[in-house]
């Protein structure tokens, strides 16, 4: 029944229509080329991969096999694919689970190649619906382009179907194996490559809908509001310490001295470094900054108020916010170069944490401790000990934890509110789901902008994977039947050439040389490589699936140790 559906499709009215047929012939031949092109850029990332995976597990070891992978990152800096924050350099060796999780999942800076998908290690149990259904779709979109394709030449569509493996879904589809042998040699190379052009097209489509704001547009004509001050609170995990502390659909517009509004005329924002959205902002400032990234100043603290215990700035990957007992004490550190009247920058500072940071008016922020040493200003806090205040910010020297002023508005109340949070802020990042719609009725589902847009994102992320991998020329992939095709094509052309170049030369009355090949060259080709060629597919497929296994037991080691 489906093959009937697929074949009438491919071969109704308007597609017989003879420019409709050309251009359907020639959009898969343009997927025949972007199947090859992503065939080499494929292999180029694998064997990246590769060389990285090595060097990170000789670096685990002890070996020197870690400095390859430095020379990798050198030629890429050099070719300009890999821009590198090095001011999260520091941290990528302290993050937590949840911080690798997180730049594996929006981009941001993480040398690592590959990574493999395990849900509740590298992908977020609250995204699992997103992933599952975003792999049957990017599924199901690749095989309906190898029946469509199919369809087109005249092959039957003998079954198609889906199936779960463990939990990853999949689909299939079984073509009449005789029809598809006496296909020409492009038919054949059009129906290996439509599934792999069509993740293509509809990896483009999802982002220049997203990209383009389409995506908002659609939202904003059914019933919801952009915002353009920051963004909405859709919704809070109910493990996350923020549950039941800030209100869903409160607008968040700022993070410590940042603001979300792109277009805020504020010279800490007119660079754009953090991104050109709202949610580009909330993202970069939650997963790839630091305390120091996100203040442009200190705060003005006395050192008569210091709570040093001993163990508030006993720091480690363990306990990233110290062991002191006391949850309202923090370590702090000096924001500039320590003066001759202040404490040495190493001596323990701790203050309260709440204390300090909730005097963050203009009046008490600070560049240097000159700053805090101005009585007219700062007595109130000091009561005449003005050369004791000092210029100090809230330690954070593992990524994995630090603190987070939140700054909000209550629905349909433009009061501002301040927020504390210390901890990881990749969890807050993950536990927090923020949208830049808000509904204008109250029975429109506050979650689904921005469940739609997750969804969006993994369909991209899918697609694009589905692109590249199953490009590849390894066993078990339809790069490497069309890697075979190639070869096959490139034999054929060489025989139509040697054998018009002989029967030129020829006499008149003489038998042409290679008539039987000349006359089947563009149909009903089986696919027979000579000996030449037997060895080139061989040696390729089984080097590429050499390398893509030991990527995946690599990566999978890598995650292990």
């Amino acid at each position: 029944m489906f093959n009937n559906v697929v074949a009438a499709c491919a071969q109704c009215s308007l597609t017989r229509c003879p420019l409709v047929s050309w251009l359907i012939d020639g959009f898969y031949r343009v997927g025949v080329c972007v199947s090859f092109v992503s065939m080499v850029v494929c292999v180029g990332v694998l064997c990246t991969a590769a060389v990285q995976i090595a060097a990170r597990i000789g670096a685990k070891a002890g070996y020197p096999l870690a400095d390859a992978w430095s020379m990798v990152l050198e030629v890429q800096k050099y070719l300009g694919v890999a821009h590198f924050d090095q001011r999260a350099t520091p941290h990528v060796g302290s993050d937590s689970q949840h911080s690798r999780l997180s730049r594996r999942l929006v981009g941001t800076p993480d040398p690592q190649v590959l990574r493999p998908i395990i849900p509740g290690v590298t992908l977020p149990t609250g995204h699992l619906w997103h992933y599952l259904l975003a792999l049957s779709i990017c599924a199901i979109i690749h095989e309906l382009g190898h029946a469509f394709a199919a369809a087109r030449a005249r092959v039957p569509l003998r079954n198609l179907g889906v199936f779960v493996m463990g939990i990853y879904p999949g689909a299939f589809v079984e073509l009449c194996k005789t029809k598809l042998d006496q296909a020409s040699v492009g038919s054949r190379l059009s129906i290996v490559c439509a599934g792999v052009w069509h993740n293509a097209v509809t990896a483009l489509l999802v982002f220049v809908l997203v990209r383009s704001g389409g995506l908002g547009a659609v939202f904003s004509h059914t019933g919801w509001t952009r915002v353009t001050n920051g963004v909405v609170i859709s919704d809070v995990a109910s493990n996350s310490p923020l549950h039941n502390r800030i209100p869903l659909l409160s607008t968040v517009y700022r993070i410590d001295d940042v603001y979300l509004q792109s277009n805020y005329s504020n010279t800490w924002n007119t660079n754009d470094r953090f991104g050109e959205t709202s949610i580009a902002r909330w993202t970069h400032i939650l997963t790839a900054t630091t305390n120091r990234d996100t203040n442009t100043a200190g705060y003005c603290a006395s050192t008569m108020e210091n709570m040093d215990d001993g163990l508030c700035c006993e720091m480690s990957p363990e306990f990233p916010l110290g062991e002191s007992p006391d949850n309202d004490v923090f370590c702090f550190e000096r924001f500039a170069q320590p003066s001759k009247l202040s404490l040495s920058k190493h001596t323990p500072m701790c203050f309260d944490l709440r204390s300090v940071l909730e005097r963050s008016d203009a009046a008490n922020r600070c560049q240097s401790d000159s700053d805090c040493l101005q009585p007219n200003q700062r007595s109130h806090l000091y009561t005449g000990k003005q050369k004791s205040s000092i210029c100090v910010l809230p330690s954070s020297p593992f990524a994995s934890s630090r603190v987070v002023r939140i700054y909000y508005h209550l629905p349909n109340n433009q009061t501002e509110h301040m927020l504390l949070y210390a901890g990881s802020p990749t969890e807050l990042w993950l536990d927090v789901q923020v949208s830049s719609l808000c509904p204008r009725y109250p029975y429109l589902p506050h979650t689904l902008p921005s469940w739609i847009e997750t969804l969006m994102q993994y369909i991209l992320s899918f697609s694009l994977a589905f692109c590249l991998l199953n490009a590849l020329p390894a066993y078990y992939l339809d790069g490497d039947l069309a890697f075979k095709l190639l070869i096959t094509a490139v034999e054929q052309r060489t025989r139509v050439a040697r054998a018009t170049k002989c029967n030129i030369l020829a006499s008149a009355d003489s038998k042409p040389l290679y008539k039987k090949e000349l006359a089947d060259s563009g149909t009903e080709e089986p696919v027979e490589l000579s000996r030449g060629g037997q060895m080139v597919y061989t040696a390729v497929t089984a080097l590429t699936t050499a390398l893509l296994g030991w990527c995946i037991v690599g990566s999978v080691l890598l995650l292990a140790l």
